[in-house]
């Protein structure tokens, strides 16, 4: 597994602790074992610097479910079907949406790759997590679960769907609620906080929202990270589309994305 020699062991013991887990991995697959020391850069980047900043694993953990909690209206749902766009550009991403309300053309909006996208609408919640699964272990990278509440659901299914995370080392975020049952909030590797500050105008108009998002609680590290953005909304006329960084000044445009720089 390439792992560092534990303090105390001999280099000699850790060799042969290293075949031991190597048959492991080999008889009963890779989501028998798992590390506990730090596995740096296992992250995967959203393309925001400022976010990714924030999360220890320098993006949304690997192999892991993470949640971005939020009351409706706050800019949960915005912000990460924006995020999910941006993933699209280079990686498989799907939407698990149980409250029926995202279109394909969300994400077109946003500048998403729709050849790299699928939408599930589950009618039961099992369904949902069962479809989350199943399109992981098919290959997608990035699978994002949006309810504005969560239901309770068999033990099994959530932990289904982080067997299939281990395995491909792929990433799942639910997206909204407040709680979420026991038994699945024993799972999600890092909570995220979502919350509204105040709306982007333009000519009037409302052009998107502008939210702080904060590490509330982190199995990976160190929570209390807080970064500023802001989600602009898909209009006729110009408009920066997509996720920005939020702090004093003019705009700079860095990869596809806008980031506020400030003196």
């Amino acid at each position: 597994m390439g792992l560092d020699r534990p303090l105390g062991v001999t280099e000699k013991d850790h060799g042969a602790l290293e075949a031991v887990l190597a048959d492991l991995n080999r008889r009963f697959g890779p989501t028998m074992l798992r590390y506990g020391g730090a596995e740096e850069g296992d992250g995967l980047a959203t393309g925001v610097p400022c976010l990714d900043a924030i999360l220890p694993a320098g993006g949304l953990p690997r192999g892991r479910l993470s949640w971005m909690t939020g009351r409706a209206g706050e800019g949960v749902f915005d912000l990460g079907l924006a995020l999910l766009a941006r993933i699209s550009l280079t990686l498989p991403v799907a939407v698990v949406d149980f409250d029926l309300r995202v279109d394909p053309g969300d994400i077109a909006d946003y500048g998403g790759a729709l050849e790299n996208f699928w939408l599930v609408r589950p009618q039961m919640p099992e369904q949902g997590w069962a479809a989350a699964r199943a399109v992981i272990l098919g290959g997608v990278d990035f699978c994002l679960l949006l309810a504005h509440s969560w239901r309770q659901v068999s033990r099994s299914v959530p932990a289904l769907l982080v067997a299939a995370l281990e395995e491909r080392g792929a990433v799942a975020l639910l997206g909204g609620g407040m709680t979420v049952p026991p038994h699945l909030g024993g799972r999600v590797a890092i909570e995220l906080s979502c919350r509204r500050e105040g709306w982007s105008r333009m000519h009037r108009d409302v052009v998107g929202v502008e939210l702080s998002l904060s590490v509330v609680r982190s199995r990976l590290g160190l929570s209390g990270g807080e970064c500023r953005l802001a989600v602009g909304f898909p209009r006729a006329y110009p408009n920066p589309v997509g996720v920005m960084g939020l702090r004093l000044g003019g705009l700079l445009m860095e990869g596809g994305l806008m980031e506020a720089v400030g003196s």
